[in-house]
């Protein structure tokens, strides 16, 4: 499971034990849901005067909190500003990596998402191209080494298979009656570590994605849901008495 912004460090900061500072619960207590770019700057500020804090890292956490918060209510106007945010101070390389795609993702330039896209659906056809490879289902290798440029993106990385495309097709045909050919763990290594890349938008540990989706394409980022993209709840986005509350509908 992709773990979520708000981490358990989050509730020691809101729960009753420990109550925020004065001037962090003022703060809180003016976020409307109505204005995302005040839980950037509240953020902001709370990641900067974390050092100085009773409790730091659960500072840093309610700040993660806040800015993903940001993103969720208003993934157009603020996400990609939230996500990279979160990457710059995620506490670990699959948050890292995962906020780096969302970013990627809300990018507003057509031609560079365009791209990525490109390149993304490549790796995620030459990884199902590999698990039929590896199992020594021939033609169905062949299929999807034809699809989505998965051909071009094999050529350009000699580390997965030397020889490319061409040598990729030579040991399909010859599965008839070699079976298929193994792959050392060096050629695992820089597969999964490309089509990682390809998706998270940055360099990520093909062992994290091995134990988060198995020999298969890596999930898919749904930009059109926010609550799943950024790990929070967007309805529950005002602070009262020491908790997260639904926004109280105007009368």
């Amino acid at each position: 499971m992709i773990r979520t912004i708000a981490t358990v460090a989050a509730l020691v900061l809101l729960g009753a034990e420990a109550p925020p500072p004065d001037w962090v619960r003022t703060r809180l207590e003016r976020l409307d849901g109505l204005r995302p770019g005040d839980y950037v700057v509240l953020a902001e500020d709370l990641m900067d005067r974390a050092p100085s804090e009773p409790d730091p890292e659960a500072t840093r956490a309610l700040a993660r909190h806040v800015a993903a918060l940001a993103g969720a209510l208003d993934v157009d106007g603020f996400g990609r500003s939230a996500a990279l945010f979160l990457a710059e101070h995620a506490p670990g390389d699959a948050d890292r990596a995962r906020m780096l795609a969302i970013a990627g993702a809300l990018d507003p330039a057509p031609d560079r998402a365009a791209t990525r896209a490109e390149t993304a659906g490549a790796a995620n056809a030459l990884l199902r191209a590999f698990g039929h490879y590896r199992r020594g289902e021939a033609s169905r290798a062949r299929e999807w080494i034809g699809r989505n440029g998965a051909a071009a993106l094999l050529d350009a990385n000699p580390a997965v298979l030397k020889g490319g495309s061409a040598r990729f097709r030579a040991d399909c045909d010859a599965m008839r009656t070699a079976g298929p050919p193994p792959m050392s763990p060096e050629q695992l290594d820089a597969l999964h570590a490309l089509v990682a890349a390809a998706a998270a938008g940055a360099p990520r540990t093909w062992s994290e994605a091995l134990m988060l989706h198995g020999a298969a394409p890596l999930a898919e980022l749904d930009v059109s849901d926010p609550r799943t993209l950024f790990g929070v709840d967007p309805t529950r986005c005002t602070w009262r008495d020491g908790e997260w509350r639904a926004r109280e509908r105007a009368p």
